[in-house]
């Protein structure tokens, strides 16, 4: 006991080691962010890094601040950075899920549209066919005809058979009348039935749009968090293993992720385009030389769905375009002419989005300027990835729509 009592009295390094992790972890201005244990004071054991990424083979030693190497830094920055990577990967994923929904949603809008519209041309054709019908019957005198013609038999049973023809052609017209009115019944209440689900999918691509908005802004904190981390070293420490380790696991992570969310995104189905909403895009683009139509509308068809839901957004943006009230103020464009400037008229909403993207740089049409314009517009790359795959899916619908009509 009286050995061991010794061995503990005598003076060394053991409290200088303690403060000097603390103070490493401070003067490298990461806080708390990683804590370096320190070797137990009584064992010969050699000390278990504290850090286990398998890349930092070397810990962080206790010595005085002034002592702190690149090395060190970098070892503390990698592991901020894989946290912070972590992070991010979390979010992305939730990305990925939030950007499948959104164009399930847009799927399902297009086919309800399709079937709504289909239901609704039946029952109109099933109207037409039954009109058609009463007109050939009274064309030819009608019922009066055909009962007038008895009169002129020549014979009992030529009158009988008259007659009977008579009712065999007037019970064929009201059965036919009457199962064409059941179907247009019908078809009115499948439209009526599909409208709605059209409905139901305009308000779920809304609740996508807001998870996905959501979830990209954590994803994207995350990672520029981690970039910022290298950033702030010297650079003799960004020089060193670990932070070059670190720099480009963030740009693997970064590929990864784009790669991964334009698998989920999929081919996003073009929504029908409103007769208004489509001539406001076209009279609109003009304005902006190079500005495609087109384009303008897959900013409404992502913003909006062509004003199935103007908003308010959570963050208080409003109209068939999306604007912040502020953001719309300063360019305002009167598409109208009626003298007012409103964010929620889709003739002024569109032509003042035609305006803002133009001056952010789609003039011209340049590939880089239209990325600019889009960034703009809303500062994501997910959200350029989506307007610019909904355009190329409004170019093949219309380049559809226009074989049919030749």
């Amino acid at each position: 006991m009286a050995g061991f009592r010794r061995a503990r009295e005598q003076p060394g390094p053991p409290r200088r080691r303690r403060t000097g992790v603390v103070t490493v972890a401070t003067a490298l201005g990461l806080g708390a962010a990683v804590l370096i244990a320190p070797a137990p004071l009584t064992s010969s054991a050699p000390a278990r890094p504290a850090l286990t990424t398998p890349a930092l083979t070397s810990p962080i030693h206790s010595r005085p601040v002034g002592a702190v190497t690149s090395q060190d830094a970098a070892l503390v920055a990698r592991a901020r950075v894989d946290a912070l990577l972590q992070r991010y990967q979390d979010a992305q994923a939730q990305v990925d899920v939030a950007v499948a929904a959104l164009s399930a949603a847009f799927g399902a809008e297009a086919d309800a549209e399709t079937d709504s519209t289909e239901a609704t041309a039946q029952a109109r054709r099933a109207a037409v066919v039954q009109a058609q019908q009463v007109r050939a019957v009274y064309a030819t005198g009608g019922p009066v005809s055909l009962s007038a013609s008895v009169l002129s038999a020549t014979s009992a049973d030529d009158a009988l058979w008259r007659v009977s023809t008579a009712d065999r052609v007037l019970a064929g017209l009201f059965t036919r009348s009457r199962a064409e009115v059941s179907t247009r019944a019908d078809l009115a209440v499948l439209a009526r039935r599909r409208t709605h689900a059209a409905d139901d999918a305009a308000q779920a691509q809304a609740q996508a749009l807001i998870v996905l908005q959501k979830q990209a802004a954590v994803a994207e904190q995350a990672l520029t968090r981690a970039q910022q981390t290298l950033a702030a070293l010297n650079a003799k420490a960004q020089k060193a293993q670990a932070a070059r380790q670190a720099a480009r696991q963030i740009a693997a992570a970064k590929a990864a992720a784009e790669k991964a969310r334009r698998t989920a995104m999929g081919p996003v189905r073009a929504l029908g385009i409103p007769a208004e909403y489509l001539a406001a895009y076209q009279a609109a683009a003009p304005t902006c030389p190079g500005l495609p139509w087109t384009l303008l509308a897959a900013v409404g068809q992502i913003e909006s769905g062509h004003g199935r839901n103007n908003g308010p957004s959570s963050a208080g943006a409003v109209g068939p375009m999306q604007f912040m009230p502020s953001t719309f103020a300063r360019y305002a464009v009167d598409g109208d002419h009626n003298g007012t400037l409103d964010a929620w008229d889709p003739q002024d909403a569109i032509f003042t989005a035609a305006h803002y993207l133009c001056v952010s740089g789609a003039k011209g049409g340049s590939a880089a300027g239209i990325q600019a314009a889009l960034l703009a517009y809303n500062h994501a790359q997910w959200y350029v990835d989506l307007v610019l795959a909904a355009e190329q899916s409004i170019i093949a619908k219309q380049t559809t729509l226009a074989a049919a009509q030749r």
